[in-house]
């Protein structure tokens, strides 16, 4: 005689264990709220004090390049001797000297990262603009001029160019404040719910 298996109906210990992931997440909801606040604060600083958001948006690139460059510098020292290896030090070394400029030279650093800025929408534009035409798309052309329009605005206007590149910065910052926020919010629901749904709730 054949046995069939019966339903059961899920108990605790299944509903425990479908969503570990988020669970996991859920005990440091304070973490995901903390970091939308911080965030939020940061953004709303850059507006009203645009240098302070320039110092800090060139300190965390000039932390970030003198790591870089000291791993890759590890990497020359420790690494196995290669044909290609004295561009390691070539690597290491620009970076560091590059994070040295950041933190010396700031102002003319900020300058620099504007005309970075700048040539990189000149040129996407451009290749809009080609795309634009061999495909015949009023959109794409439309997206093109713009970049091109955006990227020559910040070259003839350096310093407002500056302006706007900390302000794109800060409603960047007070976007994702807002969504870390509201990721906290259901992350601490599900906190003092764990027996519930997750995050598919509210």
């Amino acid at each position: 005689m054949a046995l069939t298996p019966t339903p059961t109906q899920p108990g605790p210990m299944t509903l425990t264990g479908r969503f570990p992931l988020v669970r996991l997440m859920a005990r440091g909801w304070w973490m995901f709220m903390l970091r939308g606040v911080l965030a939020i604060l940061f953004g709303l600083l850059a507006f009203m004090v645009p240098g302070l958001g320039l110092a800090v948006i060139l300190g965390c690139l000039a932390a970030w390049m003198a790591l870089d460059g000291a791993g890759t510098l590890y990497q020359a020292v420790k690494g196995p001797p290669e044909r290609h290896g004295a561009w390691f030090w070539v690597d290491g070394i620009l970076s560091l000297v590059a994070a040295a400029a950041l933190l010396l030279a700031p102002v003319a650093s900020a300058i620099g990262l504007v005309f970075l800025v700048a040539a990189w929408s000149v040129v996407t534009g451009v290749v809009r603009l080609v795309m634009a035409f061999r495909l015949g798309s009023v959109l794409m052309g439309l997206f093109g001029a713009i970049s091109v329009f955006i990227g020559a605005w910040m070259i003839a206007a350096p310093g407002a160019g500056l302006l706007a590149l900390i302000w794109l910065v800060a409603i960047q910052a007070v976007a994702t404040g807002a969504v870390l926020l509201g990721l906290g919010w259901r992350l601490r629901r599900v906190a003092h719910d764990p027996h519930g749904p997750a995050m598919g709730r509210g």
